[in-house]
């Protein structure tokens, strides 16, 4: 078996998406409202959605 997503709900998705980047260089692939897919595949959902 192999993990190929993970998904992290989060309060803050732009401070989110900046902690993620600047800590490991992930860059986002694909953003939809409230949801970012970011490189590595790692998702993160607004705890809104």
């Amino acid at each position: 078996m192999r993990l190929k997503n993970v998904l992290i709900v989060v309060k803050d998705i732009e401070k989110s998406c900046k902690f993620y980047h600047d800590l490991f260089g992930l860059d986002v692939v694909v953003n939809n409202d409230g949801n970012m897919i970011l490189t590595e595949g790692l998702v993160l959902q607004d705890e809104t959605i």
